[in-house]
C-alpha cells in the first residue's frame, strides 16, 4: 500500500482558499451530528480555528461510521480507497472508488455513513467551514 506521509503544502492551501469563500455559516449540514463528534474512531481533528477544521479520516478495511453530516468540504485522498455511501434509509446513494492524490470539493452533506468496502485501510484529509 502506498502512503503519503507529507502533504503538499499547495494542496491544503487550496483547499483552504476554496472552501473559504462564501456566507459564512450557509454551508452546514444540521441533520446529524458532525462527522468527528459521531465517529471518533474515524475523524481526528488535526487542527481548527474560528473559520475552518483541519479533519485525518481513516477507516479500517470493512469499516462503517456512525451517520453523519459535514459542512461545505474539500477532501484529498491519501490513500486508494472502494467505498459505499449510506442514505438515512439505508439505501445506497454512491459507491466506487476514489484514488490516492483525488480531490473534490464539497456542498454541505447530509446524514449519511460511510462504508470502506476495500481490504486496506482507506485515509483521507478533509478540510471544512465551520
Amino acid at each position: 500500500m502506498k502512503t503519503r506521509s507529507v502533504i503538499d503544502k499547495s494542496v491544503i492551501a487550496g483547499f483552504v482558499a476554496a472552501i473559504s469563500i462564501g456566507a459564512p455559516n450557509a454551508s452546514h449540514a444540521d441533520d446529524a451530528p458532525p462527522s468527528y463528534i459521531a465517529a471518533p474512531e474515524v475523524y481526528k481533528v488535526l487542527a481548527e480555528n474560528d473559520q475552518l477544521r483541519v479533519v485525518l479520516q481513516t477507516w479500517k478495511p470493512g469499516q462503517r461510521d456512525a451517520y453523519h453530516s459535514h459542512p461545505a468540504n474539500a477532501v484529498y485522498w491519501l490513500t486508494d480507497c472502494n467505498r459505499k455511501i449510506y442514505k438515512p434509509d439505508g439505501s445506497i446513494a454512491k459507491e466506487g472508488e476514489v484514488k490516492e492524490g483525488s480531490a473534490v470539493l464539497q456542498k454541505p452533506v447530509v446524514s449519511h455513513v460511510f462504508e470502506n468496502v476495500s481490504d486496506k485501510e482507506c485515509r483521507a484529509v478533509m478540510v471544512e467551514r465551520k
